[in-house]
């Protein structure tokens, strides 16, 4: 009884995590990764061998039924706003920044079942960011990266454009031209922006996996 009553408190406790931090999912589906790995080999030295311990077999199926339900449980915590509306541009900006990378390391992000929900919020962040530079409201350098990330992730060359603008912008400002991910994003927006004219890439972004952007 007290075994299941520890295993009872380590679900709870990797369910809690689950919900309450989107980048634990990935932990848990590196564990059930893991945990096949060892049934793997613990099945070929049960194969070889009959003095394998069993527990070199429970251990692994267990780890994995907590993972599975740590990561549905996952699955139900409500993303944040994807806008908000405030007198601030830059601390508009940095929301929708900040939700465009948050709803991308959402294990959410890879299943079918929520693409509508995500593509729906991109289109909110999209248009608020579209209103903000038909009025030349996007004026400093991190307004425009911000803003740049968010039309990147668009879906008509026209926007591509756009974000090819501002992030070419952002990149030739004194205080971001050693930020990384300013430089990169300056390179990977030009990228897209000629795939999408059916022309090829300059920076061969396009075929690789970028931190946070994808």
């Amino acid at each position: 009884m007290k075994k299941y009553f520890f295993h009872l408190l380590f679900l709870i406790a990797i369910s809690l995590l689950a919900y309450h931090y989107s980048l634990i999912s990935f932990l848990l589906m590196l564990c059930i990764a893991l945990s096949l790995l060892v049934l793997i080999v613990a099945g070929i030295i049960k194969l070889l061998s009959s003095s394998l311990n069993p527990i070199w077999l429970k251990l692994p199926f267990q780890i994995i039924l907590i993972c599975i339900v740590g990561i549905f449980i996952g699955l139900f915590r409500p993303l944040a706003p994807a806008v908000i509306h405030t007198d601030d541009v830059s601390e508009n900006l940095s929301y929708a920044y900040q939700t465009d990378q948050g709803d991308r390391k959402n294990l959410k992000a890879y299943i079918g079942l929520f693409r509508e929900e995500l593509a729906n919020r991109d289109s909110l962040r999209l248009r608020q960011v579209k209103d903000l530079y038909t009025n030349r409201l996007i004026q400093k350098p991190l307004d425009k990266f911000h803003a740049a990330f968010v039309f990147h992730h668009a879906e008509e060359s026209k926007d591509y454009e756009i974000a090819n603008e501002l992030a070419s912008q952002a990149a030739s400002a004194e205080a971001l031209k050693d930020v990384y991910q300013v430089q990169w994003l300056a390179k990977a927006s030009y990228d897209r922006w000629m795939v999408s004219l059916g022309k090829p890439q300059k920076y061969d972004t396009q075929d690789k996996f970028g931190i946070s952007v994808e």
